[in-house]
């Protein structure tokens, strides 16, 4: 029955499109938001768009869903996007989206999602563990974004927008007990000073205790998160809006610790016996310390025909790290990380302010990095302790520009044409040494290359609550090298239909979606089992076919019930590893899986208001399926990710008359073992697999004013 999904998806986006304007006049007209299900507004076209109307497939959170869910860094969104993967290599965030991933977050990598935090991009795996904090809104877009957020958006972007000041005074305070020693407070005040002035002050404090038990050492996976910003801003005319922005965030702890199940751990099936997630022996200490700290400017002036913006920024990154590296005690490797990245990012737009008619918004961007990695692979328990068996010290850099230009056109009232383009030159280096088991080499690596992207779109606004698009787009992740191969670019052309729609008075919400990419060059991270030595390279092409389903139904206005199916078949067409002599081969991978990249994942939700106890409560009950996943290109049953349920149960009381709220919740009822990480290592004769959070439970005190 499943296997009939995608059918079953066209031919209901068909039926959408021929049979609502016979439904539109049996229906009264859309009832404002106070009475259906609201509106949102997003930015992910560069300008404010309402999310129903924005023929981009997207997940939108707002700061109390967020909250709600547990959602206190990047490696929580799939709590709320269901169609995001995340795997946490070390302190190493990795994000997949539809089967399109970069697993190469190494300093001369780049991701395949573009992550901003208040229009400032994001380029290092790391700092996504930093914690978010006083958010007003997450934007979860799915597809290359190659247009408007340019290289490095293959798989889509991840816009985070924090709360900013306002004209009102507001305060916002929140504290947390839980689990494993939980214990998060945070808070956030809007102070105006006068008409033209005003403040947001915000800052986060979060622990826990770590989730594994490892005896003799600290627990690992534990949480220790610090967080400020502060925004002033200054709106001398009403033309003119200056925004300016400081920021810090501080990560210490244990951090991620790895898990290594030997190769006599693996069953005759092939698959691995996990053993306890709980409690397991390390004989290394490992340690974890991120530093960030962040200026940022958003600067906009209104010309009455349209509108400049500015955004830019600088951020300087830290990184310092330890962890034991075989998973064990059988061996005394450990892996020491040093990194002391610096990034810079602007971007320059012109955007008309028509919304009907011929619309537009052209600009430049630049981004600039630089990273000074001292990383060691050691053994320790020798005469020299530690003895540095692999040493990398490296200046990286790189530099992006680029310019665009969107454009759209009303053929009619109701139908619209859009086109866009981007052009990117990209520069980067890597100079230093290397010293591999005695094998000493300088290096003096360069990369420049360019690329074009574009978007091609038709938008049928059927009514004012249904919306259909078709669209193409390329995008594109830039190529570079490693310490020991070099490689290019990588691209996708993605061609998407979609439908945005609401029924039922705005009390019913069904969007859909169907997508295929033709995915090329794409960049695979190959790693070899007995030296532990990465290679990126190109590894021929990809199909990725897939459909999506999105329902909210407000029942009635206490009842509220949300369902999301998503199908995908990703797979490689044309790969053949580095040991192949010629394809095909043993080592033809052709009709393998892409990483992360399930073929179902179904979600859905259903809360209730109960009018009593002179306030609203809410309980709320959620879960998520899918199906199994694989780590690698491999496809074998031990890196792979069984299928799994994760289901999360939580109740609200809020009083009539009173400022605040409390929560309380479980999730992971299941206390399943969720993998977030598994790959082969020959060196320590086992596979090394890290974990996802197991059952947690607590309660949440909320105030606002």
């Amino acid at each position: 029955m499943l296997k009939r999904f995608p059918l079953a998806v066209g031919v209901s986006m068909l039926a959408v499109a021929m049979a609502h304007p016979a439904l539109a006049q049996d229906v009264p007209p859309s009832a404002s938001s106070s009475e259906g299900l609201g509106d949102i507004v997003v930015t992910a076209e560069k300008r404010p768009t309402n999310v129903q109307s924005t023929p981009i497939a997207m997940t939108v959170a707002t700061g109390e869903e967020l909250a709600r869910n547990g959602v206190a860094d990047v490696n929580a969104l799939s709590n709320i996007a269901p169609t995001v993967n995340i795997a946490q290599n070390n302190a190493n965030t990795l994000i997949t989206i539809r089967g399109v991933s970069s697993r190469d977050y190494s300093e001369t990598g780049d991701p395949a999602v573009a992550v901003s935090v208040d229009n400032f991009y994001l380029q290092r795996a790391f700092a996504l563990n930093a914690a978010l904090f006083d958010i007003d809104r997450i934007e979860v877009l799915r597809g290359p974004q190659g247009t408007l957020y340019g290289r490095n958006a293959t798989a889509g972007a991840v816009n985070i927008a924090s709360v900013k000041p306002t004209d009102d005074w507001k305060l916002d305070a929140a504290a947390e007990i839980g689990n494993y020693g939980t214990l998060n407070f945070d808070l956030g005040a809007t102070i105006p000073v006068s008409d033209t002035l005003s403040f947001r002050v915000a800052g986060t404090r979060k622990t826990h205790e770590g989730y594994r038990n490892n005896p003799g050492l600290k627990d690992g996976d534990d949480g220790n998160v610090t967080g400020g910003r502060l925004h002033a801003l200054w709106t001398p005319t009403e033309r003119l809006s200056i925004l300016l922005t400081g920021e810090m965030t501080r990560v210490d702890g244990v951090g991620s610790v790895i898990k290594g199940i030997p190769y006599s751990d693996v069953r005759d099936d092939g698959s691995l016996d996990i053993g306890s997630a709980k409690t397991f022996a390390l004989n290394h200490q490992g340690y974890t310390r991120i530093r960030t700290k962040a200026v940022r400017a958003a600067i906009s002036y209104d010309m009455d025909f349209a509108t400049l913006s500015f955004f830019g920024g600088y951020q300087k990154s830290t990184l310092n790290r330890d962890n034991d590296q075989d998973g064990g005690t059988e061996y005394n490797y450990g892996f020491q990380q040093n990194e002391d990245v610096k990034d810079q990012n602007y971007e320059l737009r012109l955007s008309s302010n028509n919304k009907t008619g011929f619309t537009w918004q052209l600009g430049g961007y630049f981004f600039k990095e630089t990273d000074a990695l001292d990383t060691f692979f050691q053994v320790h328990g020798l005469a020299t302790d530690p003895f540095n068996f692999y040493t990398f010290d490296y200046d990286v850099g790189s530099k992006s520009k680029a310019v665009f230009a969107q454009v759209g056109y009303d053929l009619t009232d109701q139908l619209k044409a859009e086109a866009g383009i981007r052009y990117t030159k990209d520069n980067k280096y890597q100079v230093g040494f290397n010293d591999i088991a005695g094998a000493y080499s300088v290096l003096d690596n360069h990369y420049s290359g360019d690329q074009v992207t574009w978007h091609l779109g038709l938008n049928y606004q059927v009514t004012p609550d249904n919306l259909l698009y078709a669209k193409v787009d390329k995008g594109y992740k830039a190529g570079g090298y490693t310490t020991n191969s070099s490689f290019g670019p990588e691209t996708i052309v993605s061609y998407e239909i979609g439908a945005k729609n609401r029924f039922l008075n705005d009390a019913l919400q069904v969007n859909l979606t169907g997508f295929y990419y033709d995915y090329s060059d794409l960049q695979t991270q190959q790693e070899d089992p007995a030296t532990a030595l990465v290679y990126t390279l190109n590894a021929g092409k990809a199909r990725v076919l897939g459909a999506e389903l999105e329902t909210v139904w407000l029942v009635t206005p206490d009842t509220r019930i949300d369902a999301n199916v998503a199908w995908l078949d990703a797979k490689y067409t044309d790969f053949c590893t580095v040991t192949a002599a010629s394809c095909p081969a043993a080592a033809d991978l052709s009709g393998n899986r892409l990483t992360q990249a399930p073929e179902w994942t179904l979600s859905g939700g259903i809360q209730h208001d109960f009018h009593l106890l002179g306030g609203t409560l809410t309980p709320r009950v959620q879960t998520r399926y899918q199906t199994k996943t694989y780590f690698t290109f491999y496809n074998t049953p031990a890196e792979q990710q069984g299928a799994y349920w994760k289901s999360d149960a939580q109740i609200t009381y809020v009083p009539d008359n009173g400022p605040f709220s409390i929560t309380a919740y479980v999730r992971n009822i299941e206390n399943n073992t969720i993998l977030t990480a598994n790959a082969e290592a020959g060196y320590a004769g086992a596979y090394l697999v890290q974990f996802a959070p197991p059952r947690t439970y607590g309660a949440r005190l909320s105030y606002a004013f």
